[in-house]
């Protein structure tokens, strides 16, 4: 048989690194991240932080030099060429000082994390149960162990809900969690970041062993592809992790809460300002970019390795400004839904679901959790975690829509302002929200007295 060489137009999707990195950006609080700037600055020499007094590198004239060499000079005067354009950042002289020596303790748990961002998800009561009984089968990697029969049992649910509730558990971060096996993680987590290809998804469901043991010629015949697609899958595959759980980090001790945005009123407008203060702004140093023009002095290898290790940087710096990108922008959905809470801080919070702000900024679900959980804002009445505002809600008698957390505080106010001879019983309490507007069931208004760690009734007529 001949050998022949022919051209071939082929689709195939790559992920690198550098992916799971912007996603393990945008769930670190900003103090983590500030660590992590730190120690990436210290490991990679030709980034640095912006500072206000620096001078700009001089344009000089290029030699005749490879095509690559001039894609390089042409990057290199056009970073300048912005870096003059921008000019030193400044500090916003209206904002206000923001107070960020507030301390919160404890560390979250993994079952804890989940229930957070369960509890921003608009489901009704019973899908909540199950989908609480779902977390509590889960085991030590984030797999499933349990069987929905048993969830229905469990949660007294039927089993079509019990089975909503499985899918629901899916849709947390992080991704893969609430599989049942193996396969199922590596699956979920291959939907979640675009890697779901034929192959990539034929290869998980039938060839993890041939994987393990570097069988790719055998993977190769058995799905009719070729040896170096085959390498090419098994490496994007091997960017996944088989221990859902393992993606998942407690966070540090204790520490000082720092805001990521601060909200605040200038005449007639509301704005949401990053925190650049907290997370500085990156560049690549100048005199490393001197040495990669094609004129330098630096040798092949050195140029090679600034190469690298500038290319290292751009995606670092990237990523970082788009976790900026995106918490500002959830921030700017929340100012826009929550408006008549800005105007006073005592205005009534509107219904907000993550999956409302996921279509709206066109990302993931898990995207918005990322973005949501451990970030916080600054605003005239205080600091809030941005959470805060998500919860789902209902509609008052004069078609206003109010959120569960406006829902608690009136319950809470009826609760304090009750007659300790004669508290007032959940139906009871019910009936008072019922003519304030909102309807609410008793079993709801259970649920919710309970989460304010109010005992029921009689035990508080005991007391």
């Amino acid at each position: 048989m001949d050998l022949t060489q022919h051209p071939e137009l082929r689709q195939k999707v790559t992920l690198s690194p550098q992916v799971y990195q912007g996603l393990s950006i945008l769930a670190m609080p900003v103090a983590e991240l500030h660590t992590l700037i730190e120690n990436e600055i210290l490991e990679n020499p030709v980034l640095e932080v912006e500072e206000d007094d620096y001078e700009s590198v001089e344009s000089e004239e290029r030699l005749e030099t490879s095509e690559e060499e001039r894609a390089w000079d042409e990057w290199l005067d056009q970073y300048e060429e912005l870096e003059r354009m921008d000019g030193p950042s400044t500090r916003e002289p209206v904002a206000d000082d923001v107070n960020t020596e507030e301390f919160v303790g404890g560390v979250v748990s993994f079952t804890e994390y989940l229930l957070e961002q369960l509890a921003m998800m608009d489901i009704d009561d019973d899908l909540e149960v199950a989908a609480k009984a779902v977390i509590g089968s889960l085991d030590g990697d984030g797999f499933f162990v349990g069987t929905e029969d048993e969830i229905a049992a469990i949660a007294g649910v039927t089993l079509e809900v019990a089975v909503q509730a499985l899918g629901v558990v899916q849709q947390l971060d992080p991704p893969g969690v609430g599989a049942r096996s193996v396969p199922e993680a590596l699956r979920i987590q291959a939907e979640t970041v675009g890697l779901d290809t034929p192959l990539l998804l034929a290869t998980v469901d039938g060839h993890l062993d041939d994987v393990a043991a570097s069988r790719y010629k055998k993977i190769a015949r058995a799905l009719g592809s070729d040896e170096a697609s085959v390498r090419e899958t098994v490496e994007m595959l091997r960017t996944l992790n088989p221990r859902p759980a393992g993606a998942f980090s407690p966070g540090s001790a204790p520490a000082y809460v720092v805001p990521d945005v601060t909200v605040r009123r200038f005449d007639d407008e509301w704005l949401v300002l990053p925190n650049t203060e907290a997370v500085p702004g990156l560049r690549v140093n100048s005199r490393y970019r001197s040495l990669l023009r094609s004129d330098s002095s630096a040798d092949d290898e050195t140029r090679r390795y600034l190469k690298d290790k500038v290319r290292q940087a751009e995606s670092f710096m990237r990523n970082v400004d788009r976790r900026r990108d995106t918490v500002s922008r959830i921030a700017e959905i929340v100012l826009e839904v929550q408006r008549d809470f800005f105007e006073d801080g005592q205005g009534d919070l509107r219904p907000l679901r993550l999956e409302d702000v996921a279509v709206e900024l066109g990302v993931h679900l898990s995207t918005v959790s990322r973005g949501v959980t451990g970030k916080y804002m600054a605003t005239p009445y205080g600091l809030f975690e941005l959470k805060h505002f998500f919860s789902g809600g209902y509609r008052t008698s004069t078609g206003m829509d109010v959120a569960a957390t406006t829902v608690k505080k009136r319950l809470k106010e009826l609760l304090e302002a009750e007659d300790p001879e004669k508290p007032m019983s959940d139906q009871r309490l019910a009936d008072a929200l019922s003519e304030q507007g909102v309807d609410v069931a008793r079993r709801t208004v259970a649920k919710y007295r309970e989460e304010l760690g109010v005992e029921p009734s009689w035990a508080r007529k005991r007391r």
